[in-house]
């Protein structure tokens, strides 16, 4: 670092007119102070794309970490999806089958009523037939006399 500072204080003493040495000095120092050596600028961008290198991998790895928790929800979600679908499909044979016997209910109860539709019809002709012969007996009766 010395040499840089002598070196760069004779140049400038050479190429300008110098008033005050030691304000000359002082400024040669400063700037050999600011400037950074090729080595150690190397060493830090080395020290750099190292460490970038280690946080792309750690992303990654957080990344493919994500991914297989993204992937286990959807396996979740997938089994809740599956197990909606069968309580659905289960939901719907039991109506189905409700259905079915209220489907045979409807059936018994409509020949049910068809049977005493019959009966009463049945009842209903023979009393029309009988009241028929009484009204008829009673009028032969009453011509007889």
């Amino acid at each position: 670092m010395d040499d840089i500072v002598e070196i760069l204080e004779h140049e400038l003493e050479d190429a300008v007119q110098v008033k005050n040495k030691d304000s000359l000095h002082r400024y040669v120092v400063l700037l050999a102070k600011n400037i950074v050596q090729k080595s150690a600028f190397d060493q830090n961008i080395t020290e750099f794309r190292g460490d970038i290198r280690v946080l792309a991998e750690t992303m990654k790895r957080g990344f493919e970490t994500i991914d297989k928790r993204f992937e286990m929800i959807d396996k979740r979600f997938e089994a809740v999806d599956k197990r909606f679908e069968d309580m659905y499909t289960y939901m719907n044979k039991r109506f189905d089958a409700v259905d079915k016997r209220f489907e045979d209910i409807y059936k018994y109860m409509d020949k049910r009523f068809e049977d005493i539709d019959k009966r009463f019809t049945m009842m209903f002709t023979f009393m029309n037939i009988g009241f028929s012969i009484l009204i008829i007996i009673t009028i032969i009766f009453k011509f007889l006399q």
